[in-house]
C-alpha cells in the first residue's frame, strides 16, 4: 500500500508491458548512466546487553549513501555517515551505555549493573551494492563531520572494475542549473512498503541549483531544490553532463524544501587527492554506456554484447543481466534497427527508421523517483553565478531522523538519533509538510518533526525508523503515522509495550484515527509523546 508520495511523482520503471514512448530524455538517461555506481553505506556498531540470560540488541551509527570514485573500489561519501565507525569500539560502548542507563540511574548503580552485564560489540562497517553483495572497508581520508564543508570520507573495498562516476568542476554550475541526486533514504525503505529487491535501488530525485555559498571553514556548499532526506547523506548529486558536482548532506531544519545543501565536488577532490584514488573512467562504466547507447538506438545485437561484456567486467552489475534480457526480448519480438535502405536519386539521399524505445523495459526493476519539475525562470543577467559555498550536520545514532525545534540551521540527511542538546537538526523534509509532531515529553523533548503525505515510521530499529527512540520501552519500529485511505491514522507496529493516543488510560490501539491537537503515546509518556499539528 502506497502512503502517499507529496510532491514526488514515483515512476515504477519495471515493465516491458509498459506503453512505448520516445527515447528517455537527457535526465533521465543519466540516471540511468549514474544508478549502478551508488551504493549503501552502512555504518553501524551492534552491541548486545544480556543480563540475568536475556539478551537485548542495540544500535550505534546509521546508514548513508556513496559512489565509486575509482575501479579499483575507492568510494565517496560524508565523514558524518561514517562518524562512529572512525571513533571507534569505546566511543561507540560509551555512547550506548549512556543512552541505555544514563539519567536513569546514579554512576553508582551504573557501575554496579554494568558488573552484571555481559557487553558484545561487533562493527559493521560495509557498503551495500545494488545486487546485495556486502564488501567491508577501510577509512582512507576522512574530513570534518559537523558544521563544517569538509564532510567527506573516502572509504576503500577490495573490488576491480567497478561502475565509477566521473567528479566535475562546481566551480562552474551557475544559477538553476539541472541537478539528480541518488542514494537510499531511508522513507523508501519501509519494510512493509516495499519488497526486498526494491530497498537495493537507488532513488532518484531532481532540482536546480538555487544559490552557491560559503561555510565559516571557506569550503564551498551548493543550495538545491533537490529533495533529499536521512539516508541520502554521501550520494552524488550529478550535472546534466553526468558529472558529481557534490554531496547530499544537510538541509533546512523547517519544514521548507529548497533549502538543501550539497558539500561541493571542489571539496570532494581534495579528499580524493589525500586517499590517491584514480578518476579515471572503469571500462565498465564506458562500456555500460556503450551499451544502454545501442539499446535506446535499437541496435540490439550490439547493446546485447556490450551487456555482456559489463556482466564479464563487474559480475556484481545487478543492472546489466536484466538490460540484457529485455534487449533479447525487444529483439525477439522484432523491433530491432533494421539496415538503412538508400534510395538514390539525383544526388542521392538515405532515409533512416525513427524507432520508440520501451523506456519501461529500460526501467531496472527501479522505483525512481523524480521531483515535480518547474520551468526554468530566465535569469538576472548579473545573477548568472552563485558565489563559492559550502556544508553542514552532526552526528548520533543509528537512522532516525527528526526535526529538531531548537537553533541551529541544518540537518543531516543521514538518520541517527540524538539528543535534544544537539545544535543541528536531524533531518532534510523530502516533501511537503502536511502538519508537524512536537515531542512534548521524552529523551526528544522540544524536537519537531515534519509529517508529510508519505508518513513517518517511529521506533528504535537502525536504517527502518526515521524517528529513532533511544529508548528500551520502544520497539524497533513502533508507530507509523501517515494517511490511510484518505484518513490520517496511527498503526501500532505489533510492539510489546503498546501504542497509546492521549491517555494510555484510553487503552493501546492498533489503529486509530487522528485529530489535530492529538498526542500520540510510545510505550509511555516519558518514553515519547508526540503533540500531531496539522497545516
Amino acid at each position: 500500500m502506497l502512503r502517499g508520495v507529496g510532491i514526488l511523482c514515483v515512476v515504477a520503471l519495471a515493465s516491458p508491458a509498459l506503453a512505448d514512448i520516445d527515447n528517455p530524455n537527457a535526465t533521465q538517461k543519466q540516471a540511468f548512466y549514474a544508478k549502478p555506481s551508488v551504493v549503501r553505506v552502512v555504518a553501524v556498531w551492534e552491541i548486545v546487553y544480556t543480563f540475568d540470560g536475556r539478551a537485548q540488541k542495540e544500535y550505534v551509527g546509521g546508514t548513508g549513501s556513496g559512489f565509486f570514485v575509482s575501479s579499483d573500489g575507492f568510494v565517496v561519501t560524508n565523514a558524518h555517515v561514517v562518524q562512529d565507525i572512525k571513533e571507534g569500539e569505546a566511543a561507540a560502548k560509551k555512547k550506548s551505555i549512556q543512552r541505555q542507563l544514563g539519567g536513569r540511574y546514579s554512576a553508582y548503580e551504573v557501575e554496579q549493573m554494568l558488573q552484571r552485564i555481559s557487553i558484545k560489540i561487533t562493527p559493521k562497517a560495509e557498503i551495500v551494492l545494488p545486487d546485495g553483495t556486502k564488501l567491508p572497508y577501510e577509512i582512507r581520508a576522512y574530513g570534518a563531520p559537523v558544521g563544517e564543508g569538509k564532510d567527506v570520507a573516502v572509504i576503500k573495498v577490495d573490488i576491480k572494475n567497478a561502475p565509477n562516476l566521473a567528479v566535475g568542476d562546481s566551480d562552474r554550475i551557475q544559477i538553476q542549473d539541472n541537478v539528480l541526486a541518488i542514494g537510499y533514504p531511508g522513507a523508501a525503505d519501509l519494510d512493509d512498503l516495499f519488497d526486498e529487491k526494491s530497498s537495493l535501488e537507488a532513488s532518484v530525485t531532481n532540482g536546480t541549483v538555487s544559490a552557491v555559498k560559503r561555510m565559516s571553514d571557506g569550503e564551498s556548499v551548493i543550495q538545491t531544490t533537490v529533495p533529499i532526506t536521512h539516508g541520502n547523506s554521501g550520494g552524488p548529486a550529478i550535472n546534466d553532463h553526468g558529472e558529481v558536482i557534490g554531496l547530499a548532506t544537510f538541509g533546512s531544519k523547517n519544514s521548507v524544501q529548497g533549502f538543501n545543501f550539497l558539500v561541493a565536488s571542489s571539496t570532494v577532490k581534495k579528499f580524493i587527492k589525500e586517499a590517491k584514488a584514480d578518476n579515471k573512467p572503469s571500462k565498465t562504466s564506458l562500456q555500460w554506456r556503450k551499451a544502454l547507447d545501442a539499446y535506446w538506438a535499437m541496435d540490439l545485437d550490439k547493446a546485447i554484447n556490450n551487456f555482456e561484456e559489463v556482466s564479464t567486467l563487474f559480475p556484481m552489475h545487478s543492472d546489466a543481466p536484466r538490460m540484457m534480457k529485455s534487449a533479447r526480448l525487444l529483439k525477439k519480438e522484432g523491433k530491432a534497427k533494421k539496415p538503412v535502405a538508400a534510395a538514390v536519386t539525383g544526388g542521392g539521399s538515405a532515409a533512416g527508421i525513427a524507432v520508440g524505445v520501451t523506456l519501461g523495459a529500460l526501467a531496472l526493476g527501479a522505483v525512481v523517483l523524480f521531483a515535480v519539475k518547474k520551468k526554468k525562470p530566465a535569469l538576472h543577467p548579473h545573477g548568472a553565478h552563485g558565489m563559492p559555498g559550502h556544508p553542514h550536520a552532526p552526528h548520533g545514532t543509528p537512522l532516525g531522523h527528526g526535526m529538531a525545534g531548537h537553533s541551529g540551521p541544518v540537518a543531516k540527511t543521514m538518520a541517527i538519533g540524538g539528543s535534544a542538546s544537539q545544535p543541528i537538526a536531524k533531518t532534510a523534509f523530502a516533501s511537503t509538510s502536511i502538519g508537524s509532531l512536537t515531542c512534548t515529553r521524552g529523551l526528544l523533548h522540544g524536537q519537531k518533526f515534519a509529517l508529510t503525505h508519505q508518513g513517518i515510521l517511529i521506533g528504535r530499529q537502525p536504517g527502518i525508523a526515521q524517528v529513532v527512540v533511544n529508548d528500551g520501552r520502544a520497539s524497533g519500529k513502533h508507530v507509523w503515522i501517515g494517511y490511510e485511505n484518505g484518513v490520517l491514522v496511527a498503526i501500532d507496529q505489533g510492539t510489546t509495550n503498546g501504542t497509546f493516543v492521549n491517555d494510555v488510560r484510553n487503552g493501546r490501539i492498533s489503529k486509530a484515527p487522528l485529530r489535530d491537537g492529538d498526542i500520540v503515546i510510545v510505550s509511555e509518556p516519558d518514553c515519547l509523546s508526540l503533540q500531531l499539528k496539522l497545516g
